[in-house]
């Protein structure tokens, strides 16, 4: 064997050394060998040795302008960060050779991570006329289609793949995630599962296939495998980032985070990061929650999710408009997004724009993933849709909380005028008796016997009777009282209730239960501690009456000094018809936004409701009266959270009142 074949064995076998040796030993007799210069700029190249390789390389097409050597020496300069004196160095490779294939697939590459799809995608193509086999062109050009969104075709390039070799396992991984792309979560674990079968140490693969458990609701299998993605690489930042999502799925808040902030450090651009941390701290650490969605909406605008979380934030800080662009951008694009409707539609109620918002807010009825705010219930008759109801009969579902019970349950009464013969209605023992004396009702039915309820012509949701009665802010049924005490509780509590002065009733919080982490919050914004009432406590002339229940907020009265401490008859209250008759007893009902301010209202039973700034939707914006109760007087926040503003207006308030009554 030549000197010359000795060196090229040698570096076809690895062995550098040896190859340069004998490429350097040729040149000394033919310093214009334009192989010996080629290669042996190759090997440095292989080194990291960039300047030498490209003095070589120059060499040797300065004596002969081969595609080969333009084409190597494109790669010395890519690796230079010199893309444009690349690219046309591939260009100039093509011109010597148009059948030379590596220099329209490096093209092609090339113009792939410069962002130039549609070139990229005809350098490809004239690779694959050229060489129809040539299996990574294929794979190439299928997830260049699949980048710039032709998933049809992009998953014809890929399997042709597989066609042509089925022992790749990147092959499979970029099919896998081509099926996730495209809802196909099943599809993407069976080929990911390959993928890794093939080649079990690339850590993208174990990242990607936990993405698809994830979508397929198994956070725990996701997590596995994210931790076997971290055990081969830890700095693996998508396994990170599917890590932080899927310990959120498994209600892991603070392990979530953790992952999640790991992901960013490790890569700050990565916008689903940002979205899901901004999601994670987005109900206890608004302002920094609210920073990760916009700059995660900057990097990735058409996101969906990340607008509509971050148009939830701005209406919790009551920007409205900016709110409603985003969601109405949510809705634009993905018309049934039940959570874009649902939080649109409270938005345009509260501005009382109830046409459009009571439409909306049918949202809660729609089933996503199993779950909606009101399920709908399983009965062999239809829902009401406003059809004729003379001669009918009707049983109308309790849905959300108590509160929003007391308030629509006014609506009652306008059912039975429209002829009905029967009117059911299911709701908690706990306001069956106030319910009962709503002229009209036929029957109150617990929520646990639904199943036996008998067949009715019609059922409806009762939260969705203002939409079907058309009702607007002056169409508001808000005739009032439109609940009455049984005469045995009002006669009871009046022997009980036995106060001197203005007496006054007190609630300060909400009652914490399982909700969301939405309405948790809300729950806690809601809500004071009852020492806050402090000052409220100590007006002269008033008798307090707590009327608070919660295993955790009503025992709040024992740090309250006992000389000031209100009355507390709660534990001898049974239902809403006891609490209905305490408060018919007193003067007036200041309370946060819970059931007992809207069971006084609907007793036309003077009422201060003390609003947080994100204030429910029913109080409406900027005004301190109520439509839905003339006995009503709101006193809002001025600032998130800002109680004490809220205390001495209400203390202010107080005084002038009891004095004006006094006098």
């Amino acid at each position: 064997m030549s000197i010359f074949e000795n060196a090229l064995e040698a570096q076809k076998a690895g062995h550098l050394d040896e190859a340069a040796a004998g490429y350097r030993q040729i040149l000394e007799h033919e310093p214009h060998h334009t192989d010996a210069l080629h290669l042996l700029g190759v090997i440095e190249l292989e080194r990291g040795e960039l300047v030498a390789a490209e003095n070589l390389m120059r060499n040797a097409i300065s004596i002969n302008e081969n595609a080969i050597y333009l084409t190597n020496l494109s790669n010395v300069l890519l690796d230079q960060q010199r893309v444009d004196d690349a690219e046309n160095l591939l260009r100039r490779a093509i011109v010597v050779d148009p059948r030379y294939v590596t220099a329209h697939y490096n093209l092609g590459l090339l113009l792939m991570e410069m962002g130039a799809a549609r070139d990229a995608k005809t350098s490809l193509r004239r690779a694959l006329e050229l060489r129809p086999d040539f299996v990574e062109a294929v794979v190439s050009l299928g997830v260049l289609l699949m980048e710039t969104g032709e998933l049809a075709e992009s998953e014809t390039m890929l399997r042709h793949a597989l066609s042509l070799d089925d022992t790749r396992a990147t092959t499979y991984r970029h099919l896998g995630r081509l099926m996730f792309l495209d809802e196909r979560a099943e599809e993407a674990e069976s080929c990911l599962r390959e993928a890794i079968r093939l080649d079990s140490q690339v850590p993208l693969a174990y990242a990607e296939l936990a993405a698809a458990l994830l979508k397929l609701k198994r956070p725990e299998e996701a997590e596995a495998a994210c931790r076997e993605a971290l055990a081969i690489d830890p700095a693996c930042f998508e396994a990170h980032a599917n890590l932080g999502a899927a310990l959120m799925a498994l209600a892991q808040p603070e392990l979530a985070e953790s992952s999640l902030r790991t992901a960013i450090r490790l890569n700050p651009d990565h916008a689903l990061s940002l979205y899901n941390l901004g999601v994670q701290l987005l109900m206890e650490r608004l302002d920094e929650a609210q920073a990760l969605l916009m700059r995660a909406h900057e990097l990735a605008p058409s996101h969906i999710e990340t607008c509509h979380a971050l148009g939830y934030t701005f209406t919790i800080q009551n920007r409205f408009g900016e709110a409603e662009a985003l969601f109405r951008h949510v809705l634009k694009h993905k018309p049934n997004h039940v959570g874009a409707q649902w939080d649109l539609s409270l938005m345009l109620l509260g501005e009382g724009r109830f046409d459009e918002g009571w439409r909306l807010y049918e949202a809660r009825t729609v089933e996503v993933d199993g779950k909606a705010i009101s399920m709908p219930p399983d009965f062999d008759f239809p829902a009401w849709q406003g059809e004729p109801l003379q001669g009918k009969t009707l049983v109308v579902m309790h849905e959300q909380g108590y509160g929003d019970f007391l308030q629509f349950c006014r609506f009652l009464t306008l059912l039975k005028r429209l002829g009905l013969t029967r009117l059911s209605v299911i709701c908690n023992p706990a306001l069956q008796p106030l319910i009962e004396s709503i002229k009209g009702v036929d029957a109150c039915i617990e929520p646990g016997l639904v199943r036996d309820v008998p067949d009715h012509d019609y059922w409806c949701f009762l939260m969705s009777l203002p939409l079907r009665f058309g009702t607007t802010v002056d169409s508001i049924p808000a005739g009032t009282p439109y609940l009455r005490v049984p005469d045995e509780r009002r006669a009871l509590w009046k022997r009980r209730v036995r106060l001197d002065g203005f007496k006054v009733g007190l609630v300060w919080a909400g009652e914490a239960k399982l909700g969301t982490a939405a309405e948790n919050a809300a729950d806690r914004r809601r809500s004071l501690n009852a020492q806050a009432l402090m000052p409220l406590l100590e007006v002269p002339n008033v008798t307090f009456v707590s009327l608070q229940v919660g295993e955790t907020t009503r025992p709040q009265l024992e740090c309250i000094p006992s000389a000031i401490r209100p009355l507390d008859p709660m534990g001898e209250v049974a239902d809403f018809a006891d609490t209905a008759a305490i408060i018919e007893c007193l003067d007036l009902v200041i309370a946060v936004d819970t059931s007992t301010a809207h069971l006084a209202g609907a007793l036309d039973r003077p009422v201060w409701i003390l609003s947080r700034f994100d204030a429910c939707w029913r109080w409406l914006r900027d005004r301190d009266d109520s439509p839905w109760y003339p006995s009503a007087r709101l006193f809002r926040q001025q600032k998130p959270g800002d109680w004490d503003g809220v205390i001495e207006r209400v203390v202010q308030a107080l005084r002038t009142e009891v004095h004006s009554r006094t006098n």
